[in-house]
């Protein structure tokens, strides 16, 4: 007679107590929190300890064998948590010397009493990824010592130290702008019924791949760029390390700066602007620009200054947050990163928003603007795209969220969330 699947609640609660697994341990007297470790596979101090958590689960309920990939027994235990409502409360995967992730565990659950029927149904979803709480959606939160960026940062050629501040996390930003372009919200939330649209799943999931290279996101960047709302260039910039932005009129297209390993762009002579105090002012700012650097360094975004002119950022051209966000001149400030836009997508498919996908700089004047002046209205806006990431935003869209309720594609986004 085959053995039943044990439920997570108390098969996790009796693991715990049983101190059995190195590192699986309550982190506070209640023990409404634990730790578990949390370890990159291609760590060269990773060990078969490593996963015992991981694939102790898989062999209880079933998804996973002794010799099976210890990858797979990560992601399929991290579903289980999700499912049943566990959130994360510290993502410390990149400590240099303990990675881990500290989980609170779920109130109704909290004492560990056998679940109901509701608590059944959602284990038997499981496998879907459809249950409630998807950890690292609660938005912006001020980053702990241990979520701060570890390892050196490049952009271009140059190594940085680590910085002293997270990126902006999207959730926070958007939810700060509720900005027309960054919607995309699915029509009539998410259903079950659309679970089962293999074809547009396997879409999505082949564009995906087509922006990793392993443990590696690929993007060019495309900038534009707007005198009082009116654009006056395009450029695709074939680069991954990214761009500096400069005032060179003899400069026609994008060059290579074999110093940084950045794509030189230059911004174009105003010499169509009727309205000879914009344009003035415009020219103005072009010779005292000096750079912008926008660049990617180790899956984060950053930008940063050099010169007199100040530069703003802010994921939208509709930001009516008010709060101006300078760029430092300086080190480098992370402005996005590649785990955060497919946290994105991921809770795009849950029914919220889509992440943003673009980038507004305003040079000279403060953006968002403090007294709530449009964007039209400022002398010189860029916006810079990592194509990549509109690809993807763009056909989760034209798919429809409901669409992609894929376990191989959650399991693909989940994993790359690991790497980035």
């Amino acid at each position: 007679m085959a053995h039943s699947k044990p439920l997570l609640i108390p098969w996790l609660k009796s693991s715990i107590d049983s101190k059995r697994y190195p590192g699986v341990h309550w982190t506070n007297p209640e023990q409404t929190e634990f730790c578990i470790p949390w370890k990159h596979a291609l760590r060269q101090d990773s060990s078969n300890e490593d996963v015992l958590i991981f694939k102790a689960w898989a062999e209880a309920s079933g998804n996973g064998r002794a010799q099976g990939d210890p990858s797979v027994w990560k992601r399929n235990f991290r579903s289980a948590l999700r499912a049943k409502d566990f959130k994360m409360v510290s993502d410390n995967k990149n400590d240099a010397a303990n990675p881990h992730k500290v989980y609170r565990w779920p109130e109704e659950s909290a004492s560990g009493e056998c679940p109901g029927s509701q608590d059944i149904l959602q284990e038997c979803l499981r496998g879907l990824n459809i249950g409630p709480g998807a950890e690292g959606t609660t938005g912006f939160q001020p980053p702990t010592e241990q979520q701060q960026l570890q390892n050196q940062l490049v952009i271009g050629a140059h190594p940085l130290p680590g910085q002293q501040q997270d990126p902006v996390m999207f959730e926070g930003a958007a939810r700060e702008t509720g900005l027309p372009e960054q919607p995309a919200r699915p029509a009539g939330g998410v259903t079950a019924e659309g679970a089962g649209d293999g074809q547009q799943a396997a879409q999505f999931l082949e564009t995906v791949n087509q922006t990793r290279d392993g443990d590696h996101f690929k993007t060019d960047f495309r900038v534009t760029v707007f005198y009082r709302g009116v654009k006056v260039s395009e450029r695709e910039v074939p680069n991954e390390a990214g761009l500096r932005l400069v005032y060179r009129p003899d400069l026609n297209d994008p060059v290579l700066d074999p110093e940084t390993g950045l794509s030189i762009v230059s911004l174009p002579r105003p010499v169509d602007i009727l309205d000879q105090t914009q344009a003035s002012l415009t020219q103005r700012i072009l010779d005292n620009l000096g750079s912008l650097d926008v660049g990617m360094s180790q899956h984060v975004i950053y930008g940063q200054r050099c010169g007199e002119v100040k530069a703003y950022w802010s994921f939208s051209k509709f930001d009516s947050s008010r709060q101006p966000r300078e760029i430092s001149k300086l080190n480098p400030e992370p402005l996005y990163q590649v785990k955060d836009f497919i946290r994105g997508l991921m809770d795009f498919f849950d029914g919220k928003e889509s992440p943003p996908s673009s980038m507004f700089f305003c040079l000279g004047e403060k953006w968002p603007d403090p007294e709530n002046k449009p964007w039209e209205k400022k002398l010189i806006m860029v916006e810079v795209v990592p194509t990549s990431m509109e690809l993807l935003k763009n056909v989760a869209v034209e798919c429809g969220a409901s669409s992609l309720r894929s376990v191989e594609l959650q399991m693909s986004l989940e994993e790359m969330m690991d790497l980035y």
